[in-house]
């Protein structure tokens, strides 16, 4: 089975394209430079270039592809993330590149289109679980790109095909992963925001890939993928923290973080507490770590 996977070069990609390779997949996998090329060669990955706004070269890379898996994205730096403009690649690759994709695998008879997208466009559940059928109300408009990929993988479904849309929570891990996240716990500038009661759901990068497997069997639709056990803001930093060897991190009350770091202080202190049960229960899929409380042991051993 050929599979045709943007955003191989990620976080995401590179932890994903060893298990796909090792599950018989013939990934052909973008990437720009010729060291990523290299890096995806030695994984057994095809690298390809390819131009994700040119429509001819999408179509010309999609054919004869059995899947599709659109993950690429820009998340900018956290410094950066309270300029909305820094999110306008991001938009675009989500929102743009997705109807390209999706035109060209409709036109090419690709059997099923996997798109990744986000937990955090769910409203706030306080202590409640939520799933699939929750709320959507994005708190910030950079959250509108994502929903905008899910209705393009919608008419990838409309039109036949099997559309799958995995609603990531919130990754971690070790390398680029999380190295923002250690830097900051480590110099004591990663502060609970506010009460820290609300939920934080969790994914390591290597439950992420896992999952992606898995979904090239489910049956169509859209699921949750995240880890067990959510825990509160507070847990989730005190853990890095601990983890580290660090201080125990600051408090910083929520209308201090907001006049310093503008809308970004929401996806930090809106409440989701997710559900992976209808993924768990369409695939058997488990993450290998259930918490985020046992995961940071895993990024913290494999960092040193």
């Amino acid at each position: 089975m050929k599979l045709l996977m943007t955003g191989a070069t990620g976080v995401l990609g590179m932890a994903a394209v060893p298990v796909l390779v090792s599950s018989g997949w013939d990934v052909t996998a973008v990437a720009r430079s010729s060291d990523q090329q290299r890096d995806l060669d030695r994984m057994g990955a095809r690298p390809v270039e390819m131009d994700l706004f040119e429509p001819a070269d999408i179509a010309h890379k999609v054919a004869g592809v059995d899947a599709v898996v659109h993950f690429a994205t820009a998340i900018p730096p956290y410094e950066s993330m309270k300029q909305r403009s820094s999110w306008d690649t991001n938009d675009t690759l989500r929102d743009h590149a997705t109807a390209l994709l999706v035109e060209a695998s409709i036109a090419a008879g690709v059997s099923r289109f996997i798109q990744q997208s986000v937990t955090f466009s769910y409203a706030d559940g306080g202590t409640g679980w939520l799933d699939e059928s929750s709320p959507i109300e994005p708190v910030w408009d950079v959250l509108d790109s994502s929903l905008a990929a899910e209705a393009h993988v919608a008419r990838f479904a409309k039109a036949g095909g099997a559309g799958v849309v995995l609603r990531l929570s919130r990754l971690y891990g070790p390398g680029r992963a999380s190295a923002e996240y250690v830097w900051a716990a480590r110099e004591r500038q990663l502060p609970i925001i506010g009460s820290g009661r609300n939920y934080v759901s969790s994914l390591h990068v290597d439950d992420a890939a896992t999952a992606l497997r898995a979904a090239l069997t489910v049956p169509p639709g859209v699921y949750n993928v995240t880890d067990d056990r959510p825990v509160s803001s507070v847990d989730y930093n005190r853990s890095l923290a601990a983890a580290l060897g660090a201080p125990k991190p600051r408090r910083v009350p929520e209308i201090i973080a907001r006049a310093s770091q503008g809308d970004v202080v929401k996806l930090l202190t809106i409440s989701h507490r997710v559900s992976n049960q209808r993924f768990v229960k369409a695939t058997r899929w488990s993450p290998t770590y259930s918490s985020v409380l046992d995961g940071w042991e895993d990024v913290v051993s494999r960092d040193v």
